[in-house]
């Protein structure tokens, strides 16, 4: 099978560019692929991927432009800089400035690789998939040889289990939930229909990693993925290709609903992140002295620091913790200003897919607004890189359409 898909992978390659876009959507396939793996190596491909671009003739096909396709990530930036004007900690500032960079970067590339094909759409997909499925394989080679060890179960969640490859385990569960998405789609679509088999058991490996690595808060953005095919399947003609998937999925939720069962019920193996944060939300916006423009880009850690210490929460204050919610920490930094352009921009590819008749894309996106609710997912390389992949990706395939046709099926 991963022959067969190798070859598929030379043969988009060789049909649809030209050498030198050739080799950036190589570059692109390869960061997708290393963005769960490693974040090191991740990082320093995507600098050799836009450095690259710039001297690379664009390839064939509609690319919608190289910046108007991404205004709203630019007004999002636009508003991060402006935050450094009356900012004080220009360092946390800068540091912020360039966590955000990725989402502008990737778009060098992905305008010069030209038309985004469907198929070149999956195959990204396959490689980031690919990339998650060789990390898991990692964390659970070195969690089996630590147990072995030590005879420590707890190697085997969370951040113990997610340690060897340097990345957060609240991260690499949102990875397995994009590519478990795009699995679940992928087999409702009856695409790669000689492997549904092999399909499932990947998804069913993949779910079983996501969880070990996921606290309850990310199974939020599972179920209503799943969710969704039961929703699908109720209102489709039935089938029995239907009914497999709708009891595949509904195995899954009773499996979430199980562990989380199991979670709760004090296990001292896993870790419930979702202990209560309303203090922490409470505290972003009481903090916040600009309501209009926000504290300022960088100084956002000082003022809820500041504010933990005056208000007799020092334990926060010693531990300088964000608010634990993307739209509360873009409020004490930017104010409402910066809060509308981070929903915008977090709006603008959900309303684009709609637009489109594009389930895949919904599916996708919206879970970014419930991981936007429990963690700040932008202030970190991983979190960003994630959401700009997918908005590049999309973004380029509408744009290369240009609304024609969808991802659906008549």
């Amino acid at each position: 099978m991963l022959e067969r898909y190798a070859a598929k992978l030379i043969g988009i390659w060789k049909r649809n560019t030209s050498s030198g876009s050739a080799i950036v959507f190589g570059l692109m396939v390869g960061l997708a692929f290393l963005i769960p793996v490693s974040q090191f190596l991740s990082i320093r491909l995507l600098v050799v991927l836009v450095v690259l671009s710039l001297f690379v003739k664009k390839g064939e096909g509609r690319s919608g432009g190289l910046l108007m396709p991404i205004w709203s990530v630019l007004l999002y930036l636009l508003i991060l800089v402006i935050g450094m004007i009356y900012t004080e900690d220009r360092q946390t500032g800068l540091h912020v400035i360039e966590t955000s960079l990725s989402l502008v970067a990737l778009r060098i590339g992905f305008y010069k690789i030209g038309g985004m094909t469907k198929q070149r759409l999956n195959t990204i997909f396959l490689a980031f998939a690919s990339g998650l499925v060789f990390a898991s394989m990692i964390c659970l080679a070195y969690a089996v040889n630590e147990y072995a060890s030590t005879g420590d179960p707890e190697v085997f969640f969370f951040e113990k289990f997610t340690h060897v490859i340097d990345s957060h385990p609240t991260y690499l569960a949102y990875y397995l939930i994009g590519a478990i998405t795009f699995g679940l789609y992928t087999l409702h679509q009856d695409e790669y229909a000689r492997s549904p088999l092999a399909l499932t058991f990947l998804l069913i490996f993949l779910f079983f990693v996501l969880m070990l690595t996921g606290g309850t808060t990310a199974f939020a953005s599972m179920l209503f993925v799943l969710v969704f095919f039961i929703l699908k399947f109720l209102l489709e003609k039935i089938s029995a290709k239907r009914v497999r998937l709708v009891a595949f999925v509904s195995a899954l939720i009773v499996s979430m609903f199980a562990f989380n069962s199991f979670n709760r019920g004090g296990s001292q193996y896993l870790r419930n992140d979702s202990w209560e944060r309303l203090a922490l939300w409470e505290s972003a916006l009481n903090a916040n002295s600009n309501v209009f423009l926000g504290v300022g880009t960088g100084d956002y850690k000082t003022i809820l620091n500041e504010y933990y210490s005056t208000h007799d929460m020092t334990a926060y204050a010693a531990s300088s913790l964000n608010p634990h919610n993307q739209f509360m920490e873009t409020y004490v930094a930017n104010g409402l200003l910066g809060l509308a352009c981070l929903l915008v921009m977090l709006g603008r590819p959900i309303y684009l897919s709609v637009k489109n008749g594009d389930a895949l894309g919904t599916l996708v996106f919206f879970p970014f607004i419930i991981y936007g609710m429990t963690e700040v997912f932008l202030g970190r390389y991983q979190g960003v890189v994630f959401f700009a992949l997918m908005l590049q990706c999309f973004i380029a395939y509408y744009k290369s359409q240009r609304g024609s046709f969808s991802l659906k099926r008549a």
